[in-house]
């Protein structure tokens, strides 16, 4: 698949990138096409001069199956509203989260919509396919090839063939675990566990933390 990765050039969008790179055509976008080329050229580098695209984001999105946005929240609307036009019948993949820190924590702040991937449905063409996923994943963890991430993905969606896509881009992923956490409209409670992560992180000291689910059979 075509993967647009905008607003790709930071850690996470770079990380997907040399994740999903040997089985998909990667694309990194950003506002300014040159910014996208140098950050395609580096992880280009890093495997070995795979072929590794830049754009702006505009160009990016009209050219891929799969948009990923990563973005932070407050770059939400220039990514959905301002970009509708790009936007035909790809799938959308949203890991954002609208949080904020206080100074002493982060904590959750949900739009009107409840959740950064209902928001991006209202700002999108009607129709288009959103799937919510991938918020508790460690961007720094990501970058890392070698590392076994072994957490789980917690992925929303209305569209069971999005869905199963993602399911299938996260199995790409060493030891990530795609599981099924409800219609978009839950995303919201999927997204207020990244603050909590963080925080829990902090206060304990823990690297690269993640979610698992365990069960006790």
């Amino acid at each position: 698949m075509k993967i647009a990765l905008v607003g790709g050039t930071g850690d996470i969008g770079t990380g997907f990138a040399l994740r999903w790179a040997a089985k998909n055509e990667i694309i990194i976008g950003s506002r300014k096409a040159e910014k996208a080329e140098e950050a395609a050229k580096g992880v280009s580098e890093a495997l070995g001069g795979k072929a590794i695209l830049g754009m702006d984001n505009g160009t990016a999105i009209e050219a891929s199956d799969v948009v990923v946005l990563c973005v932070p929240f407050e770059h939400l609307a220039s990514v959905t509203s301002d970009l509708k036009s790009s936007y035909s019948d790809q799938i959308v993949i949203s890991p954002v989260v609208p949080m904020s820190y206080n100074g002493k924590h982060f904590q959750l702040d949900p739009p009107s919509q409840g959740s950064a991937a209902m928001q991006a449905k209202f700002m999108l063409p009607d129709g288009m396919r959103i799937v919510s996923a991938f918020h508790t994943i460690c961007a720094a963890a990501l970058q890392d090839r070698e590392k076994e991430l072994k957490a789980d993905v917690l992925i929303c969606s209305d569209d069971e063939e999005a869905l199963n896509t993602v399911i299938g881009l996260t199995q790409e992923i060493k030891s990530l675990r795609p599981l099924k956490a409800g219609p978009l409209a839950v995303s919201s409670l999927v997204e207020s566990l990244t603050p909590m992560l963080l925080n829990v992180a902090r206060r304990n000291r823990i690297k690269d933390a993640g979610i698992k689910i365990v069960s006790e059979r």
